[in-house]
């Protein structure tokens, strides 16, 4: 999975389910838990931003920064290059 965004989250809540980075926090660990691969792209964020998606990403090599159009396609490319070995298991 990617997730691209600039980490400017609506601070629409629902019910007892905490702030928005709270619930980005939980729906991201609930995603993990089920084996899926989170890559993270946090584009033209504030600080609070790259931070929840520091923590959204499988790992320090899964989350990437860009601030213009030629770093986020390189963090795409990058992207793309790790997922190219990867192979369907029967």
């Amino acid at each position: 999975m990617i997730i691209m965004t600039d980490g400017e989250f609506n601070n629409h809540l629902y019910g007892s389910q905490g702030n928005s980075t709270e619930q980005a926090r939980a729906l991201c660990d609930s995603i993990k838990e089920k084996g899926v691969v989170i890559f993270t792209i946090a584009f033209q964020a504030p600080e609070s931003g790259e931070d929840v998606l520091s923590y959204c990403a499988s790992s320090t090599e899964h989350a990437f920064k860009a601030s213009n159009g030629a770093e986020l396609k390189a963090s795409y490319q990058s992207i793309a290059t790790s997922i190219s070995d990867l192979r369907i298991k029967s």
